[in-house]
């Protein structure tokens, strides 16, 4: 399958989950994360879920990494809709978030980090294949950016659905996650 295919396949079938089915399937994605060895992270990129398009709290996640880490950093997207670029941004308890042009949110008034600086990548997806490959919303900020981390960047992929066998149109910029997890499985690339 090619990646629009995917896309509006994946799209329709997450919003077809009710608010309870998404709840519970994210209880058991958050078991398998906190499964996962994070010694060595401590910078984390993560992205505000979008409830109108049926993602995945993130927020979970987050919450149990600065739980589990003592010198945990937490970092959001500001996307240049311009330049295409995506940079990472510090955010504390007490920074604010607007939401931007296209309704997600981005924090205000934050240090940028360096994509040097960012351990691990939480990585939004709507699928994956069995490579790492991902189908993302189709605009390529985040293949962009992690191209530009430490080859050893940590690129976390969570999804509600297994992987596809193969998305048939990948190219040269697209940037293979390190790890996926779905409610059933930790996948590692």
């Amino acid at each position: 399958m090619n990646k629009q295919s995917i896309r509006n396949q994946f799209k329709a079938q997450r919003k077809a989950l009710s608010a309870a089915d998404r709840a519970r399937l994210d209880d058991l994605l958050l078991i398998r994360f906190q499964q996962l060895d994070f010694s060595g992270i401590i910078c984390v990129l993560s992205y505000w879920p979008l409830d109108r398009m049926a993602e995945i709290n993130t927020h979970l996640f987050t919450d149990f990494l600065e739980f589990a880490l003592p010198d945990f950093q937490l970092a959001y997207p500001i996307m240049d809709p311009q330049t295409q670029q995506l940079t990472a941004h510090a955010v504390h308890a007490d920074t604010r978030f607007a939401l931007n042009d296209v309704g997600i949110a981005e924090p205000l008034d934050t240090d940028i980090l360096a994509p040097a600086d960012i351990d691990l990548v939480i990585t939004p997806l709507l699928a994956f294949d069995t490579r790492g490959y991902r189908v993302g919303y189709g605009k390529g900020y985040y293949d962009r950016f992690l191209a530009d981390c430490r080859p050893d960047v940590v690129s976390l992929g969570l999804s509600y659905f297994e992987p596809v066998e193969r998305i048939e149109d990948v190219n040269d910029f697209d940037v293979p996650l390190s790890i996926a997890i779905t409610p059933q499985q930790v996948y590692e690339f």
